[in-house]
């Protein structure tokens, strides 16, 4: 195999392995207001959680168990969490 094959080969490899990019959204009221909470990274094994204000990370399950513990947090004011896949999100216009 050359460099440009086996260049081809590691793209696709990070390509196939790469963790899906979301984002934590808080709203508040019946769409009236909302936020990015946190953005995280999704694994075949978990979910990598940052919020947006630092000082907090979260190691979870899933996206969905994240935004459940998001969600105990939203509801406290009055919100509710939401995740939001951004790779979906880029496509929307």
């Amino acid at each position: 195999m050359n460099d440009k094959e086996f260049t081809t080969v590691m793209r696709r490899l990070a390509a196939d392995e790469a963790p899906r990019l979301f984002a934590i959204i808080e709203e508040y009221g019946e769409h009236d207001d909302a936020r990015v909470a946190g953005y995280g990274l999704a694994f075949e094994d978990r979910a990598e959680v940052n919020s947006v204000e630092g000082g907090f990370h979260l190691t979870a399950q899933s996206a969905e168990t994240a935004r459940t513990l998001f969600d105990i947090s939203s509801r406290s004011s009055g919100g509710r969490a939401h995740v939001v896949w951004l790779d979906e999100a880029a496509t929307i216009t």
